[in-house]
C-alpha cells in the first residue's frame, strides 16, 4: 500500500510540473483554457516518451524530486489550474497565507538540514512537541480565518503521517518537501515585488507632480 502510493504521488508530481510549464508556455500563444490543457497534456506524453539515456525524462524528474508532501502537492495543483485559467492568485489571501507557511517551514528546515546550522531541525520531526504545536497553531490560525482548503490539507497531511501513509517516519516529509518550498519561496518573492511595485507607484506619481 505505500509503496503504491509513494509511485503514484512521485510520479503525480512529476507530471503536474511538466503540465504546468507546458500549459504557461501555451499561455503565450493562447488564451484558451482547453487549449492550454491540450498543451500540458502533449508535455506529460513528451516526458514521457523522451528517453534520456535509459530512462524517460519523466522518470528522471521523478527520481529527483521524489515524493511531494500533500501541501506540496496542493500546491501543484492550484497552480496548475491557475495556470489553465490565467488566474492571479496574488488575489488570494488564503493562497498568500499558505505559500508563507510553506516557505517559512523549508527555512525553518532545509538550511539547518544541510549543514548551515549547527542545529538538525530535522530531528524534530521524529519527536518532541514543538514541530506539532508549531503545526497546531498554523492549524487553528487557519480554522479561524476560514483558510479551509489549507485546515484540510494540513489535517490530511498530519493523518497520512499517523497511519504511515508513505515510507517516511517524519512529519516534516508530510507538511513540506524541496520543490514545495522553492516554489512557495518564488511565488513569495514575486508578490512581495508586486506589493511593493503598487506601494511604490503613488509614491513616485506624488513626488514627480
Amino acid at each position: 500500500m505505500t509503496t503504491t502510493l509513494d509511485f503514484l504521488m512521485n510520479r503525480t508530481s512529476a507530471m503536474l510540473i511538466v503540465f504546468i510549464v507546458s500549459a504557461a508556455v501555451a499561455g503565450f500563444v493562447t488564451k484558451s483554457p482547453a487549449r492550454r490543457a491540450v498543451f500540458g497534456m502533449a508535455g506529460v506524453l513528451g516526458a514521457f516518451l523522451i528517453a534520456v539515456s535509459t530512462r524517460s525524462l519523466i522518470e528522471w524528474m521523478t527520481s529527483a524530486i521524489e515524493r511531494p508532501s500533500l501541501p506540496g502537492l496542493v500546491v501543484l495543483v492550484v497552480l496548475a489550474i491557475a495556470t489553465l485559467n490565467n488566474q492571479r492568485l496574488a488575489a488570494s489571501v488564503e493562497f498568500r497565507f499558505g505559500t508563507l507557511m510553506l516557505t517559512l517551514a523549508g527555512f525553518a528546515l532545509y538550511p539547518a538540514a544541510v549543514g548551515f546550522l549547527n542545529y538538525d531541525s530535522y530531528v524534530l520531526g521524529y519527536s518532541g512537541y514543538l514541530l506539532p504545536v508549531a503545526i497546531a497553531i498554523v492549524l487553528g490560525y487557519a480554522i479561524l480565518r476560514g483558510y479551509f482548503i489549507t485546515a484540510l490539507t494540513l489535517n490530511a497531511a498530519i493523518i497520512a503521517f499517523l497511519v504511515g501513509a508513505g515510507q517516511s517516519r517524519n512529519l516534516w516529509d508530510y507538511i513540506v518537501d524541496p520543490v514545495a518550498w522553492i516554489i512557495a519561496t518564488g511565488m513569495g518573492i514575486v508578490l512581495a515585488n508586486q506589493f511593493l511595485a503598487v506601494r511604490l507607484r503613488p509614491a513616485k506619481a506624488l513626488a514627480q507632480a
